[in-house]
């Protein structure tokens, strides 16, 4: 009788195993073909809150790769303008300092610009273009407004924001944010 559960016991552990392992773990895939990595690691080497993979190939040559994961993510010229014709808002993972509302939403707005959904309108207005592989806005004339952002899917963006003016507001110093469309 103790061997009959006994061996129960160990057939149902290995079932278990087996069923976990064919259920939870994907078929591999080459990450970086034709490199041969040294070592490696995550980090995020433009402030963007998105973590690039930095390696070291058997070479000695330092490289990174960008997250593909969420997408393609890179900002370039065909990437910004379906980013700007595709008018619509993201909900942010902060709070700026002064703002009323946790999670505001930055919203793609009528001629290429951004801005910031508290509740009652839209603050930190700024004519957005592309430079250098980024997408920037800035605006002074009624609040201090800038951002930059370095990373766009189609449902995800990452970047940095800044702003200040009337209404309490006083994110002076660029905060990096990600967020994702409504």
């Amino acid at each position: 009788m103790k061997k009959t559960i006994f061996t129960l016991s160990i057939t149902a552990l290995f079932s278990v195993a087996a069923v976990a392992a064919d259920s939870m773990l994907g078929e591999p895939r080459e990450l970086l073909p034709n490199e041969d990595i040294k070592s490696f690691s995550m980090v995020d080497l433009n402030g963007d809150n998105i973590e690039e993979l930095v390696f070291v190939t058997e070479s000695g040559q330092l490289k990174y790769s960008p997250l593909t994961g969420l997408g393609q993510g890179l900002v370039d010229s065909s990437a910004y303008q379906r980013f700007r014709d595709r008018r619509g808002s993201y909900t942010m993972n902060i709070s700026l300092k002064g703002g009323r509302s946790s999670n505001p939403k930055l919203g793609v707005l009528r001629n290429s610009i951004l801005g910031i959904s508290f509740n009652s309108g839209y603050m930190c207005e700024a004519r957005m273009s592309l430079k250098n592989n980024k997408i920037v806005a800035k605006d002074s004339s009624f609040y201090d407004a800038a951002y930059e952002i370095t990373y766009i899917s189609d449902d995800y963006i990452a970047g940095k924001v800044r702003c200040s003016g009337p209404n309490g507001l006083e994110q002076n110093e660029f905060v990096p944010f990600t967020a994702t469309r409504n």
